[in-house]
């Protein structure tokens, strides 16, 4: 055993790493899953959109999100300059901030514990512990691998200067704690918790910490007032009221997760009052050890970490998440290799039972790991898994809805909308689901109903009415999308919001509608104002040399390079490259071609409906060659290629799909399924 122990000491730092780089290899791979497209990539503050100083990123308020968060936003903003929107990218940065905190706390806990078996092995049960995949797999909770980097070091400096007497660690130790906070909230106990380690380890010393723990008062104050206004401006959170049992009941399920992580999910529901029981035994052993410092302090840590997102003081519209157990598992990992140690003295001559205790909870974080981690690979696993535990869960259910469509199946898309606006029917994303559901079982009369339904709802939000402009134009029923458009406009301007970040929404709508109704100079003009907000993108205003060609053909190459160059915004370009197509090659008759070809895309499903698969083909490939960037009809016809067995003509068309706009991911996965 002591030799296994010495092997250990001497290569710590390189199993430690091991292990993480084989439990999350597969991340690196990963797509960007659930609100980091809108959260990180197409946040124009930190996409380059809108130019901001380096100080701009401290002020409250500046991003979509009630989170003041000004360094993760610094390091996303940075990561996304170098790179790009490559999601490997992003993965390898929140791994690598991952690795180095997994090596400052190991080194932490050395100095804590005085232990470096049992160092090591909490350190161990801590990178398996199943709760922190959302803060590693989940690209927009990186704040929470930053923060807890700069937290272990600020305790860890915060120790040292005490012990030792360097008063120049004390400044690097509040350093550390600022970058902290600015990382994530979640490091905002770390004075509470300071004060508990000298009062549990240094109580002799207790006057001399006094002036210390101070220095960090100042800057927490600071923080939780610009936290503050940035949660006042904005309506992120929905504050509601819980009974006394229920708050006692999320405490005790974020405890029993903190120690058996079997109840792990995105979003999840309300735990029932069965988790009191988790809590009662927690403040049994509390009491239990009260005289035992080492057990106390880290049951003082679980209390102090979860007190933030306990809902005991308030209560939040999202009351409980994975990534807030990333303090608490740090104490349930030393507390369990605490107990295995004890069991392993206890039961010397007894093999089975010395191991028995860290054997069992290894067996349930590996397994409860390895069948969480794929759940994070897409925002389809992800969210159909999520509605699986919660099916009533407003984001879950219009995910799966949406998936529902995409797969075709139009009568559990149906199911799902009528429930879904019987329990909230004023949200008007159900309805959209249900119209499209009734489109695709060539239902017009009943979609075309429905969208006057939601016009009653959505008459006095800028938002539904861009949103019902999408389905009239869906249903071919332009004139009332003009209202729609002309609606918003007008509602986005009494609310003083008509501007650039969300300019575009507008521009793309006014082509669309312009072209249909072939009406160039308001086409030119909408697209015209479109290319110089390009120049926020920092492109030099290339982009808006295309109104200066004359030939179709140039103006065509200029708008391909620019689908490679922005694949962010490809929907739009390649809609631009239709709408210059028609207009270049029709001209007057753009409006006629254009409504020639919708009626062409409604014949061919009614052919697929009718199971006439040969004659949508030929519908299909007639309006390819009509308008070769139809992406709705390039990508039905491989639909109904993958669905009449003819995979090599399904993938010929895939592939053309990609030279279109080459970063279409949901055609990527589609080949790689071919494949």
């Amino acid at each position: 055993m002591s030799k296994f122990f010495e092997f250990i000491k001497k290569y710590d730092i390189y199993i430690i790493l091991t292990l993480v780089l084989l439990l999350y290899f597969p991340v690196f791979f990963y797509d960007f899953v659930y609100d980091d497209v809108s959260y990180i990539i197409n946040n124009q503050y930190i996409n380059g959109r809108v130019s901001l100083s380096f100080f701009d990123f401290f002020i409250p308020n500046f991003i979509m999100n009630a989170i003041y968060t000004p360094f993760t936003f610094i390091i996303s903003c940075l990561t996304l300059k170098l790179f790009g929107d490559n999601s490997f990218a992003f993965h390898f940065v929140n791994i690598f901030f991952y690795i180095l905190s997994l090596i400052a706390l190991y080194f932490l806990l050395k100095k804590i514990i005085n232990n470096d078996a049992i160092s090591f092995f909490a350190t161990v049960l801590y990178i398996l512990h199943p709760c922190h995949i959302e803060c590693v797999a989940w690209i927009s909770a990186m704040g929470y691998n930053i923060s807890a980097l700069f937290f272990f070091l600020s305790f860890y400096y915060f120790i040292i200067a005490f012990d030792e007497n360097k008063k120049l660690n004390y400044f690097y130790s509040v350093i550390f704690y600022i970058l902290a906070i600015l990382s994530q909230p979640i490091a905002v106990t770390l004075p509470a918790i300071l004060f508990l380690w000298v009062c549990c380890f240094r109580k002799e010393k207790l006057k001399e910490a006094i002036i210390p723990m101070f220095s960090y008062i100042p800057f927490l104050f600071i923080y939780l007032y610009l936290y503050h206004q940035t949660v006042l401006k904005t309506d992120r959170f929905v504050f509601i009221k819980y009974t006394i049992l229920e708050k006692f009941s999320i405490l005790g399920f974020d405890i029993f997760n903190s120690f058996i992580p079997i109840n792990l999910c995105p979003i999840q529901p309300i735990p029932n009052i069965f988790f009191i029981i988790p809590l009662i035994i927690f403040i049994l052993f509390c009491i239990y050890f009260r005289k035992r410092t080492k057990y106390l302090f880290f049951l003082g840590f679980i209390i102090i970490s979860l007190l933030p997102y306990s809902n005991i003081f308030f209560s939040m519209y999202v009351p409980l998440a994975d990534r807030y157990l990333l303090f608490t598992s740090i104490s349930s990992s030393i507390l369990i290799s605490y107990l295995s140690f004890y069991v392993l003295e206890k039961f010397k001559d007894r093999i089975l039972l010395k191991y028995i205790s860290y054997i069992f909870f290894v067996f349930i974080y590996l397994f409860s790991f390895l069948f969480y981690l794929p759940i994070w690979k897409n925002d389809r696993i992800l969210f159909n898994y999520a509605y699986s535990i919660n099916p009533n869960n407003v984001t879950c259910a219009k995910s799966h809805g949406d998936f529902l469509l995409e797969d075709k199946e139009y009568d559990k898309a149906l199911i799902l909308s009528d429930k879904m606006i019987k329990i909230y029917p004023s949200y008007v994303e159900f309805y959209d689901i249900k119209i499209r559901a009734l489109m695709g079982k060539n239902d017009k009369i009943s979609a075309k109903k429905l969208s006057y339904e939601l016009l009653k709802l959505s008459n006095n939000n800028w938002r539904y009415c861009l949103y019902l402009f999408d389905i009239y134009i869906f249903l071919y029923d332009y004139e009332n999308a003009s209202i729609a458009l002309n609606r918003a406009e007008y509602l986005a301007n009494i609310d003083d919001i008509y501007k650039n970040d969300i300019l575009e929404l507008f521009l793309d709508r006014k082509m669309v509608l312009s072209f249909i109704n072939a009406e160039s100079n308001e086409f030119f003009e909408a697209f015209k104002i479109f290319s110089n907000n390009f120049q926020l993108l920092q492109d030099n205003g290339d982009f808006v040399k295309i109104l200066e060609k004359t030939d179709y053909t140039s103006r065509e190459e200029i708008c391909l390079n620019y689908l490679k160059k922005y694949n962010k915004y490809s929907k739009s370009i390649i809609r631009f490259l239709s709408c210059l197509y028609m207009q270049e090659m029709y001209k007057d008759n753009a409006s006629k071609i254009m409504k020639s070809l919708l009626n062409d895309m409604n014949k061919a499903q009614e052919f697929i409906n009718k199971g006439e698969n040969d004659s949508a083909e030929k519908v299909y490939l007639n309006i390819i060659s009509k308008n070769k960037y139809m992406y709705q009809a390039y990508y039905n016809l491989g639909i109904l290629y993958l669905q009449t067995d003819r995979k090599e003509k399904a993938k010929e068309i895939f592939d053309k799909i990609l030279k279109i706009n080459p970063n279409d991911e949901k055609v990527k996965d589609i080949l790689n399924y071919i494949k």
